[in-house]
C-alpha cells in the first residue's frame, strides 16, 4: 500500500493481502513450546525420568507376571504428568489465540481508518478523512463542544490523544485551524497546581502563553473565579490560557501519519 502521491495529488491504489500465519501459534513436538522455557524444561525431564524408570520396571517385572506397586504408581503419574501438561498446553494456546485476534483486530481497526474501501479497493492516505496532516502528525479539529475530559476521551476513541504541542512551527499550525473559537489542548495542572502536564503525562517543556498566564483564574458570569486546571488556545494569538476545564469548548486530536 503506498500513500498519496505528494507531485500528483492523487491516491495510490492497491489491493488487501492476506495476514500470514503467526509462528507463535504453531505447535510441535510432545513437549511443544511454552513461554516458559526453564519449567518446560523441568516438565520434560521429570517426564523422560517417569519413562526410565517404568521401563526398568517393566522389564525387571516381565518375568514376575505383574507390575509392583513402584511401577503401577509411575503409570499413574506418568498419565497425570500428560494430562496436566495437555490442559496446560491448551491454556496456552488460547491465551495466544486471544492475543492474535487482539492484534489483528486493531491492526485492520487502524487500516481501515487510514485505507477504508472505495469501489473495491483500498485508497490509502497518510491522514484519515477530515483530519489534516502537518508533517509525520495528524490533527483532528472538532465542531462539537465538550469539556476537556470528554474531549480526552473523544480522542482516544479515535485512536488519539489530545494535542501535545512540542514547537513554534506546530503551535503557528494549530492557531491557522483554530481562528474561529477557543479549542481544547492537552494541557492541565489538574494533579498539582502550577505542574502542568501533557495528557500522555509528560511534563510540559515550553509553553506559548499569553501574556500573565496561568494564573489559575477564570471569568464566569462577570466573576473572577479559581481553579483554571486546563489549557485552550486563544484565536488569532497564537497563545494559550488556561481556564475551567468543565468548559465545552471544541478540542484538537493528534495521532501519527501513515508514511511509508
Amino acid at each position: 500500500m503506498m500513500p498519496v502521491d505528494e507531485t500528483t495529488d492523487q491516491p495510490v491504489y492497491s489491493t488487501v493481502g492476506q495476514p500470514t500465519r503467526s509462528p507463535e501459534a504453531q505447535h510441535t513436538g510432545n513437549c511443544g513450546q511454552s513461554s516458559h522455557p526453564n519449567r518446560l524444561a523441568a516438565v520434560c525431564l521429570f517426564s523422560l525420568s517417569l519413562i526410565a524408570n517404568l521401563v526398568l520396571c517393566v522389564l525387571y517385572m516381565t518375568g514376575s507376571g505383574g507390575l509392583s506397586q513402584g511401577c503401577a504408581k509411575m503409570v499413574r503419574d506418568l498419565e497425570e504428568l500428560r494430562a496436566n501438561h495437555s490442559r496446560e498446553t491448551e491454556v496456552e494456546r488460547e491465551k495466544k489465540k486471544i492475543a492474535f485476534m487482539g492484534m489483528l483486530e486493531k491492526k485492520y481497526s487502524t487500516l481501515d481508518h487510514y485505507c477504508p474501501v472505495i469501489s473495491n479497493k483500498r485508497v490509502c492516505k497518510p491522514c484519515p478523512q477530515d483530519w489534516k496532516q502537518f508533517n509525520s502528525k495528524c490533527y483532528y479539529f472538532s465542531s462539537e463542544g465538550k469539556t476537556w475530559m470528554e474531549s480526552h476521551s473523544d480522542c482516544i476513541k479515535r485512536g488519539a490523544e489530545l494535542v501535545i504541542i512540542e514547537s513554534k512551527e506546530e503551535q503557528e499550525f494549530i492557531t491557522n485551524h483554530t481562528r474561529e473559537g477557543y479549542y481544547w489542548i492537552g494541557l492541565n495542572d489538574q494533579e498539582k497546581e502550577d505542574t502542568w502536564v501533557w495528557a500522555d503525562r509528560t511534563p510540559l517543556q515550553n509553553g506559548f502563553w499569553r501574556s500573565g498566564e496561568p494564573d489559575d483564574q477564570y471569568f464566569k458570569d462577570n466573576t473572577t473565579n479559581k481553579d483554571a486546571d486546563c489549557a485552550v488556545t486563544v484565536p488569532d494569538e497564537n497563545r494559550w490560557d488556561d481556564t475551567f476545564c468543565y468548559f465545552q469548548w471544541n478540542h484538537v486530536c493528534e495521532t501519527d501519519a501513515f508514511l511509508l
